[in-house]
Parts: C-alpha cells; structure tokens; sequence
C-alpha cells in the first residue's frame, strides 16, 4: 500500500500543508494579500485592464530594438489596445490609451525619431474616432482603424522621407497583422473588459 502512487501523493500534500500551517502569520498574509488583489481588480477593473492592455501595447513593439529592418512590419498590438478600450470605456479613455501605447512602445524599443510625433498624434486620433463605428463587428472596426491610420501616417512618413516600398510593407503586414489580431485575440480581451 506505501508504494501507491495517490499514497504518496497524499503524503506529501500533508507534509506541505503542515509546513504552510507552521508559519500562520505568512500563510494568513498571504491569504490577505491575495484576497486585497482580488478585491483591488473587481473594484478597480477599467484600470486594471486599461494598463494590461497598454502594456501589452507597449511590449508589442519591443522586437524593434533586436532587429535592424523590424520597423518595416506592421506588427503590433498598440491598435488592439487603444480599438478595445476605446469602445469599452470611451474616446477619451482611447485617445490616453492610443498615447500611452505609441509613445510607450517607442521609447521601450529605442526607435524613437523625431518624425514619429506622426504615430504618437495618430493612434489618439484613432482612439477618439472608435465610438462613431461601434455598430461594425469587432473585426471589421479593427481593420478600418488600421486603414484609417495607415492612410493618415505613411503618406506624411513618405513626405518626410520614408519610401514607399518599405511604406506598402508596413501596410500590407499591418492591415493583416490586425486583421489576425482582431479576429483571435481582440474578442478575447474585449469579452474580459466589458
């Protein structure tokens, strides 16, 4: 019978718990710090997930930094995060988090130029502008911002320099980076912030 797995299993599950139970006062602050996060999400849950959002904003755009031509794809998740809490919590909400975002993910990549005060104006834009299409599905209304704010930015990036095949890839891997995004991921997050 000591040879049986769920045995020792048992066994060790009890020497477990009576090590936690010797050190009530951890184990209580434990508890009580848990039960404080829980509590801390519930009631403070639009803030909660606004900065889980814009942190993953921000860490999207951190593979620039380790690749030389990696600015040249669209690949992020800044849109999803301003789209999402835009149309959960308000333009204003999604023009802060669209700034947030951009400008975050910028400086954390070390690809911060001057002529990308263009993104860091347009994705707030984009986050103002999300409640006047909230009747498109999900997917539709990411890709539609995604169009807007490429057809606003890569023409005053090719004024200012950028060319224009590197520009049609941005654009090509972007739109349907975010069609993926807005399609797999983005109805995730949002049946978790509304």
């Amino acid at each position: 019978m000591k040879n049986n797995i769920v045995y020792e299993l048992l066994k060790q599950g009890s020497r477990l718990l009576d090590d936690v139970l010797k050190d009530r006062k951890k184990f209580l602050v434990s508890i009580l710090l848990v039960l404080l996060g829980v509590l801390t999400v519930i009631k403070f849950e639009r803030i909660f997930f606004t900065a889980v959002l814009i942190g993953l904003g921000v860490v999207s755009l951190a593979y620039i930094r380790f690749f030389r031509y990696a600015h040249y794809v669209g690949i992020e998740l800044c849109m999803m995060a301003t789209v999402l809490i835009s149309l959960a919590y308000g333009s204003a909400a999604g023009a802060v988090a669209g700034f947030a975002t951009i400008t975050g993910a910028l400086v954390l990549s070390g690809y911060f130029k001057p002529s990308y005060i263009v993104s860091v104006i347009a994705l707030p834009m984009v986050g103002l502008i999300v409640p006047f299409f909230s009747a498109l599905n999900l997917w539709q209304l990411g890709v539609l911002m995604t169009v807007l704010y490429d057809l606003f930015v890569l023409p005053l990036y090719i004024m200012m320099g950028s060319k224009i095949e590197s520009s049609a890839v941005f654009f090509i891997t972007h739109v349907l980076f975010n069609y993926w995004v807005f399609t797999t991921i983005a109805p995730f997050f949002y049946t978790l912030i509304i």
